[in-house]
This record gives C-alpha cells, structure tokens and sequence, in this order.
C-alpha cells in the first residue's frame, strides 16, 4: 500500500530512472489493457485517467527534484494524455503514433538532474515512508579478543563452555546498522541527453513540431477521407434529386376527371394520377424501389379486382398526391380508367363515371384507349 501511495505522491522526489520506468511502463500496461483486454470505450477512458494521472504525479515529483517548474510536467502530461486519448477515438494501429511527441516531452522530464543531496528508497524521496523496502548498510565492529586468559591448576569442562559461549556472543555483535545518508543521484546518460538539448534547444523544439504535425495529419486523414466521401455522396445525391426535380418540371398533358382527380404524362409516357388531399405528408411516402412507406400505395385496385403495381407515391408541400407508375402499365391503366366503376388508392376511392368522355377530349388519351 505504501508504494501505490508513493506513485500518487505530489509532494515527492523521483529520480531520473525512476520516472522513466513509470512513464514506460504506464505507456505498455495500458496499451496491453486497450488492445488486448479491454472492449469498451467506458473502460479504456477509465484506465487511461489512472494511467495519465500515475504519469503526471511521477513527472511533478522530477520537476521537483531538479528543481525546475511544474509546467515541464503539465506540458509532458498534456502530450501523454492527448495521445492516450487519440489511441482510443480513432482505435487504429496508426494512432499509436502520438506518441512520439509524448514520448520525446518524457525525454525532456527524465533528463533533468538532480540537484539536492536526498535519501532515496526506491527512487523516491518523500513524506510516504518506504523505509519497508531499504536495506541498511551495516559496518564492521571491531571484536572482542579470542585470548582465553590460562587458569591456575586448569578449568573444569562447564567453565570451558561458559567461556566458548561468552565469545560467540561476542563475535555476534560485530556488525551494527548504520543510518543511511543523503546522496546527490546523478545518471550518466540523463547528464548526456540533458547536455545535448541544452545545447540544440533549436534542433529539439522543430522535432517536437514536426512529429506533433505528423501525428495531427496521421490521426485526422480518415475523417479528412471519410468527410471527402461524404461530400461525394450528398453531390450525388443532390444531382438525383435535381434530377428528380426535373422530372417533376416535365409533368404535363393534364387532363381532369370528374372525380376531381387529374391525369399527367411525363416525359417517357408514364402515366401520373394526380389528386388533393386534406392529410399533408411531405416527400416519397411509397417507394417500389425499397419496398417502405405506406403500403396502401403499393397497388391501384379497380372494382373489378384488377391491381397495377405503383413506382412510387410523392406528395408535395400543398397536399398534392402523385401517384406515379411505369411506361410500360400507361395503356393499360388508360383503358381500365376508360372501361372501370372506381379505384382506389393511399386510402382514397374515385368514381370513374364520365371517364370515358374526359379521355375522348384529348386525342393523346383517346389514342390509349382505342
């Protein structure tokens, strides 16, 4: 418990080496947790909050032990979070690339050295108290002398051994725990790296910038991508129903029915019946194409039983139904409507009486019928 205390302490010390083994290790154990473990984005989030936050504790206690300002360690925790965050939105092995600009801020961190002479168990100097895991040094006694002093006229057997036993007593006692020192930690490779990015600041602030602007292009290319197909398929999409619309423009050879119904042909002959209705649904309420809307639609149904298929039923911001069918069912239709009581379709009924002389006045209609 005193060690999971001593990674959370904010009010610490670490050395160089022990920062690197938490930032390293909190990177591997919570890339282990994200691929091989862990399926929910609930759970992922929550062990990167634990780990980013073992990270910046650990950073916080080596800005203090160097005694540079804490912002070192904000910047570097900033980073780590950032791409711990990538690594779960976009769930992609390419994520696993901002990292870089995190992993060179933890270079930074480890770099910095000490600067104060502490007592160190395992690392870290501090108020948790890891006395637990330090072993003492110890230092020689000087023994006692071995000499057995001669008796006058001889010893008896039980003063031999009282004797034997005084003197191993003795010699047990030859060591004694000393109390260990303060000692300035120093790391020769730390002292290396920290001497080149003193002296290349230049140099290792446009890598930073660099892998940052790499990591942003790799992470935002598949939503740059997906946007570019996205924008293909509205285009294409608002082409069809330009499309559509011209179609609709087309719409002519209206003819009315005494039924208060009316009949168009489009530009391909395709026969449209067109009426009013108090019930306003805006749009494509029936489709043949994908078999959804109101099914009422699907079919006209004359009185006599006869059904042709519908393509599709629009109807249009003023309450106005068309009801559109194929070129290929235009003369049929035509006759049935001629020959037929009523139909029926979405739902509404028409009276055919006087159909037959309303298709007689325009000689396209008359055509169909004859």
């Amino acid at each position: 418990m005193q060690l999971i205390k001593s990674l959370f302490c904010i009010k610490g010390h670490d050395i160089a080496e022990r920062f690197l083994a938490i930032a390293i290790g909190s990177l591997m154990a919570f890339s282990f947790f994200n691929e091989a473990i862990l399926s929910s984005v609930i759970a992922r989030s929550l062990w990167a909050v634990i780990f980013v936050s073992l990270y910046f504790c650990s950073a916080l206690r080596r800005c203090r032990d160097s005694g540079n300002r804490s912002s070192i360690a904000f910047i570097a925790t900033i980073l780590f979070a950032l791409a711990l965050t990538a690594i779960i939105a976009v769930e992609s092995s390419s994520s696993y690339i901002t990292l870089l600009p995190a992993l060179l801020m933890s270079l930074v961190v480890f770099s910095l050295p000490s600067t104060t002479a502490r007592v160190y168990v395992m690392g870290y100097s501090g108020p948790v108290d890891l006395s637990g895991f330090s072993q003492p040094e110890v230092a020689p006694r000087k023994p006692m002398s071995n000499r057995i002093e001669p008796s006058l006229f001889g010893q008896s057997d039980a003063a031999d051994e009282q004797q034997a036993t005084y003197q191993q007593s003795l010699q047990a006692e030859t060591v004694q725990t000393v109390e260990i020192a303060p000692r300035l930690v120093q790391n020769d490779f730390a002292n290396l790296l920290n001497k080149f990015l003193t002296g290349n600041k230049t140099l290792a602030m446009a890598s930073g910038a660099i892998l940052v602007i790499i990591s942003v292009v790799v992470i935002g290319l598949p939503f740059f991508s997906n946007n570019l197909d996205e924008t293909a398929e509205d285009e294409e999409l608002n082409q069809v129903e330009e499309k559509q619309v011209v179609e609709v423009k087309e719409r002519g050879n209206m003819l009315a029915m005494p039924d208060d119904f009316y009949l168009l042909l489009d530009q391909h002959q395709a026969l449209i019946i067109h009426f009013k209705a108090d019930l306003i649904n805006n749009g494509v309420i029936w489709s043949q194409a994908t078999a959804q809307g109101d099914d009422t639609c699907e079919v006209i149904e004359f009185n006599r039983g006869d059904k042709i298929r519908t393509i599709n039923v629009e109807v249009e911001a003023d309450g106005s139904y068309y009801v559109n069918f194929s070129p290929l069912d235009t003369e049929e239709l035509v006759t049935l409507i001629a020959k037929r009581g009523n139909f029926g379709v979405c739902g509404y009924n028409f009276s055919l009486k006087g159909s037959t002389k309303a298709l007689n006045s325009n000689s396209i209609y008359a055509d169909l019928v004859n």
